[in-house]
């Protein structure tokens, strides 16, 4: 659901306290072209990232360096990438086409099936079948082992852009521009819920975890989330400057990352509602988001060029909900004063070590709380 193309149309510091404090960026890698996808392997060992000039690079999730990079995989745009859970097949979109390779890096195939320029594809859990979208009303189910067309799907008024795998396969969602999101039955190939309340195209659908509720990122600058079984529309999520092209759940499920044309990304607890965070030190739209082992971090792909690495930070749940305490704590602290008249420069580096120290400290223990759920009656 990588909405790559929609845009081509359209230090730690100790003593300091801020509103925003520092977004949190474990790495960043610059490149000289767009990043248009990102992706972690079902073994979670790799990070993928797809360029707009087509390249392919493969990168340790642990260290960050590159395992191989395919130059030209590509004859377009990379909007999506996907890795079969054999770890097998490496599935590129670009252009109108789906691109095989072995995970050496080794041309497998090319398919043709689609006409138009594709927008998304997602592959079910086992990896037998692929949906993919491309600039028209259907959007197509495909047999991975076959290369062939199981089914065209078509119930949208309109462009259907999104689409997702349930993650026990048997479900399929899909977002259109007729602002719609459907879920259909894998085994009938019927439609069985229609969710409506957006009121701008649909360009990303996401599933929780455990299947029970469904998300979509709109054009009209907002991400919903329903109940699949009782139908209904638990959260309405606003704070996005520009339409919102991507959305994933963490893999406890508990939040939800949106990236948007406006630069931002945004942390959303998922029972609440409420914002968490915004990372903001982006320099060009977010076209593509991806969590990575343990949900702790996550990796963004951006038009600037960069690759980036972010952390889901203790200090994010602190800050949001026992901010007073926690920054009068700091203030009240001798360690994390300024430097003073006659403190020898060695003598303030090693202040600093210590408070760094007991900053991770301090954090750690008001994190606990919020683990504890203690926010919920101090907030």
């Amino acid at each position: 659901m990588r909405k790559y193309g929609l845009l081509l149309c359209v230090t730690f510091t100790t003593m300091v306290l801020s509103a925003q404090p520092r977004d949190y960026i474990i790495r960043s890698l610059e490149y000289k072209t767009p990043v248009t996808a990102v992706a972690v392997s079902p073994d979670q060992q790799w990070m993928l990232a797809g360029f707009e000039d087509g390249t392919l690079r493969v990168l340790d999730v642990k260290t960050f360096e590159e395992v191989f990079i395919v130059e030209n995989a590509a004859s377009a745009p990379i909007f999506d990438i996907g890795v079969s859970p054999k770890m097998d097949v490496i599935f590129l979109t670009a252009g109108n086409r789906i691109v095989l390779y072995d995970t050496t890096g080794t041309k497998i195939n090319s398919w043709g099936h689609h006409r138009n320029t594709m927008w998304s594809m997602d592959l079910n859990p086992t990896g037998t079948l692929i949906v993919s979208t491309e600039v028209n009303k259907t959007f197509l189910l495909l047999d991975v082992y076959d290369a062939k067309i199981e089914a065209y799907m078509r119930a949208h008024d309109d462009i259907t852009l999104a689409v997702a795998f349930s993650p026990d396969g048997k479900q399929i969602a899909s977002g259109s521009n007729d602002k719609t999101v459907l879920l259909w039955d894998l085994e009938t190939r019927e439609v069985t819920r229609t969710f409506h309340g957006h009121s701008g195209n649909i360009y990303d659908v996401a599933f929780s975890p455990d299947g029970s509720l469904l998300a979509a990122a709109s054009e009209d600058r907002s991400v919903r989330i329903w109940d699949i079984a009782a139908e209904k529309n638990l959260q309405l999520l606003q704070g996005h400057q520009d339409m919102v092209l991507e959305i994933e759940f963490s893999p406890d499920g508990k939040y939800l990352l949106s990236a948007s044309a406006d630069q931002a990304i945004k942390l959303w607890d998922v029972a609440s509602g409420e914002q968490l965070y915004a990372y903001l030190e982006n320099k060009g739209s977010i076209p593509d988001i991806a969590f990575l082992p343990g949900g702790k971090a996550f990796i963004s792909a951006g038009t600037d060029g960069t690759l980036k690495v972010w952390e889901i930070h203790p200090e994010i749940f602190v800050l949001k909900y026992f901010r007073d305490p926690y920054e009068e704590e700091l203030l009240n602290n001798p360690l994390f004063l300024p430097r003073q008249k006659g403190e020898k420069r060695s003598e303030y580096a090693a202040r600093q070590e210590k408070a760094g120290t007991e900053k991770a400290k301090i954090i750690d223990r008001y994190y606990q709380m919020y683990l504890e759920g203690k926010h919920l009656e101090h907030h």
